[in-house]
């Protein structure tokens, strides 16, 4: 039976629309697809974005922790010069009040003749020494303690935080990486990370222990207790015709210094110097020393090693033109009690200041930069034709990425100095490794590091 000439005219026209139908399907698709993969792509690069602004970002903390890290460590140094300096005040004090109780026992001078000649406080003084029971030794012992902490613990921490810090920057990053792209663990290749640009190298300098020693002196100018420790108090009388100007002498002498290598001393003595005549010289002092201590070595002045403990065999001036250039006439120190303090001092060990960190010239005018490029390759990424399933087969497969290609971006981030208050003084204070005030944040990277974000992958 032949079919109605309409029906076969509406099953022509059906035909021919199936074809753009299809084609239209098809365009469909395609576009489809390509807009899943923009928005997979824009997806991918901020998240990788994302992980890379808080990898460099957490290298700058890194930095930052390392810098405030040395700070504190070179106030520490500073705050343990501050002690040593008091150990060893503390250890020539006892051994002063050793001596000092010694001489008052044997009654050379005599408590009551100081009274008479200087006052009652001086006689209350010289009257208040006391056995001190071993303490400049313990003193001694807590003073190496203190250097063994300086070298053994202050500055090899300092020393390690500035030779480690590459490898803990790095680490970190690895670290964000993983925590941000845990499907790629196992897959060295397909997340890589190089840096762009460090000013970690030269930021930071190393200088000798001699840098520390005006900061030292500072701080303990702060403290009465390590201050010259000197006056003398003069008797109203005169005691020689001959020298009618002059008068006998109560004379106490102390300071606390630093030495050569940066080693911490003092000296502590008490003497009472007897005006005295005779035909062969004239008037001269005749000292007669109260109390001494010596820890470490004393700087300058002419010191007798070795002195005879008492002088009833020989006289005081004799001997002290014989084997000294003492000035008896008009000194104004305590050499024979000094002399005494060197047969007896203590020696506390240490190996004097300590190197320390600085910030580099160049690091006085500008910030810590830091900057990376991450690169995920294109087999991972959720596209079609990488690690999405959406790929089309054969010659006419769709892809985003050529096979090699991948997604590159860039970050990068400062540490900088900052105090969190302006100066008092109103000026501008220079970066530095004595104060903690360091801090990072995120910048833009700048033209080059741009540029050198397409290049090879570390």
């Amino acid at each position: 039976m032949l079919a109605h000439p309409a029906y076969r005219a509406r099953t022509v026209y059906g035909g021919q629309a199936l074809i753009p139908a299809l084609l239209l399907l098809s365009l469909c698709g395609v576009a489809w697809v390509a807009l899943y993969n923009l928005g997979q792509v824009a997806a991918a690069r901020a998240r990788l974005t994302h992980a890379a602004d808080a990898a460099v970002y957490s290298a700058a903390l890194e930095q930052t922790r390392t810098l405030n890290l040395l700070a504190y460590i070179n106030r520490a140094q500073i705050a343990h010069q501050v002690a040593m300096a008091h150990l060893v005040t503390l250890a020539t004090w006892a051994k002063f009040s050793d001596t000092e109780a010694q001489r008052r026992a044997m009654g050379n001078p005599p408590t009551y003749l100081i009274g008479s000649l200087f006052g009652t406080k001086a006689q209350r003084s010289y009257s208040a020494g006391r056995p001190s029971g071993g303490a400049a030794h313990e003193a001694a012992r807590a003073y190496q303690a203190h250097d063994d902490l300086v070298y053994g613990t202050l500055l090899h921490a300092a020393q390690q935080a500035v030779a480690t810090l590459p490898r803990q920057r790095e680490a970190m990053i690895q670290a964000i990486l993983r925590a941000n792209y845990p499907e790629l663990q196992g897959q060295p290749q397909s997340l890589q990370w190089r840096v762009l640009s460090d000013g970690w190298p030269g930021y930071v300098r190393s200088r000798s222990g001699q840098a520390l020693r005006p900061l030292a002196y500072a701080a303990v100018g702060r403290y009465d207790f390590l201050q010259p420790r000197n006056f003398t108090r003069t008797n109203n009388w005169i005691v020689q015709k001959a020298c009618p100007q002059k008068r006998h002498e109560l004379r106490r002498r102390g300071e606390t210094r630093m030495d050569g290598d940066g080693n911490w001393s003092s000296f502590d003595s008490l003497s009472y110097h007897s005006l005295r005549w005779n035909k062969w010289i004239g008037c001269y002092y005749r000292e007669y020393p109260m109390g001494w201590g010596l820890a470490g070595d004393r700087l300058g002045g002419d010191t007798v090693q070795r002195a005879p403990e008492d002088f009833s065999s020989q006289d005081f001036w004799r001997w002290v033109s014989a084997n000294t250039s003492w000035n008896i006439f008009s000194g104004v120190s305590n050499p024979l009690a000094d002399a005494y303090a060197w047969m007896e001092s203590v020696s506390p060990r240490g190996r004097g200041l300590p190197d320390s960190h600085e910030v580099s010239s160049a690091g006085e005018t500008a910030p810590l930069r830091f900057a990376i490029a991450v690169r995920q390759q294109a087999a991972s990424l959720p596209v079609s034709g990488g690690a999405s399933r959406i790929a089309w087969a054969g010659a006419y497969a769709l892809r985003v990425f050529q096979p090699g290609d991948g997604l590159t971006v860039n970050a990068a981030a400062e540490t900088y100095f900052v105090r969190p208050q302006p100066r008092g003084d109103g000026k501008n204070e220079k970066p530095t490794l004595f104060r903690p005030y360091w801090q990072a944040h995120r910048v833009a990277a700048n033209a080059g590091e741009q540029f050198m974000a397409h290049g090879a992958t570390r």
